[in-house]
Formats: C-alpha cells, sequence, structure tokens
C-alpha cells in the first residue's frame, strides 16, 4: 500500500448553472400548470412538451449534484478520477512521467467551458480552477488536472518526484 500524501477532491459547483437549470424547470412547470388552470381545452403535446423539458433538466441536475473530481497523489504516482464519467481511477506511474509543472491559468480560463477540453494532444479536467498540475508523458500526451490546492501539491510533487528518480 502506497502512503498518500495528498488528495483532492472537488464537486462541481457551479450555482449560476443551476440558477438557470432551475429557472427552466419552474418555466416548464409553469407552464405545465397553465394547460390545466386556465386553458378551456387541454393540449396534449404542450403538456408533453414541456413535462420532457422537466425531466431532462432535472435529470441534469441530477447527474451533475453527482459530478466529482478526484486527485491522489502517492508514492506509486497519480491517480485522478472524473466520477461518474471514469468508471475506475485513472493511474499514472512516476516512471511514466517525462515532465511536470504546476501552473497559473490566467483569470479568463474559469469561463471558458469548465477547463473540460478534449483533443488529439491534450485531455484537461478541472472545474474552472485558476492553478492546476500539467503531466507531460513519455509516450507523448498531455494531461492538465485543475487543482485547487496548489501549494499542498506542490510539496507532495517535489517529495514524490524526488523518490522516484
Amino acid at each position: 500500500m502506497s502512503k498518500l500524501k495528498f488528495k483532492e477532491e472537488r464537486r462541481f459547483r457551479f450555482w449560476e448553472f443551476y440558477a438557470i437549470l432551475g429557472i427552466i424547470i419552474l418555466g416548464a412547470l409553469y407552464r405545465v400548470f397553465e394547460q390545466f388552470a386556465f386553458e378551456a381545452t387541454i393540449s396534449w403535446s404542450a403538456v408533453a412538451l414541456y413535462s420532457s423539458i422537466v425531466a431532462i433538466a432535472v435529470g441534469v441536475v441530477f447527474i451533475l449534484t453527482r459530478v466529482k473530481m478526484l486527485t491522489i497523489v502517492s508514492k506509486k504516482g497519480i491517480k485522478y478520477q472524473l466520477y461518474p464519467f471514469h468508471i475506475k481511477r485513472k493511474k499514472i506511474k512516476w516512471e511514466d512521467i517525462e515532465e511536470y509543472r504546476l501552473v497559473e491559468l490566467p483569470g479568463q480560463a474559469r469561463w471558458s467551458g469548465w477547463n473540460m477540453h478534449f483533443n488529439a494532444d491534450r485531455r484537461s479536467f478541472g472545474f474552472g480552477e485558476n492553478s492546476g498540475l500539467y503531466l507531460k508523458m513519455k509516450d507523448g500526451q498531455n494531461l492538465f488536472i485543475g487543482i485547487e490546492s496548489e501549494s499542498d501539491l506542490k510539496e507532495s510533487m517535489d517529495q514524490f518526484a524526488r523518490v522516484s528518480e
């Protein structure tokens, strides 16, 4: 069992996004209520449409409240998991890492898609943090993991990267 040195767990907490979904839900529920309370004849297609909007928005809220990002740095390497999208934790051994850097992102990066990007040469995971861990692998892949407590991570990375060399 490897000794745990750094562990961080974050959840998706963009309250502005939840507020927008709440407004959509309330508006659609009002339209369903309006069909039954104020209309002489009920339009079942409108009821079905607005009920579907409510169901989809509630489903999105349900999924987003369960999303969490877990980052662990230990003597064996780095593990990360974006649950529920990653069923298992992704593991990176120290010997697979060519280079690592703690990077500070500009303030505008927070508003660019919540730092979740997938492209051919880089994967990026995070929830709008201003700092993170950039990893360059020996196989050519690049990975960015958003981090909130940068000082604790720096201490752990320096300690374990030195031990693995």
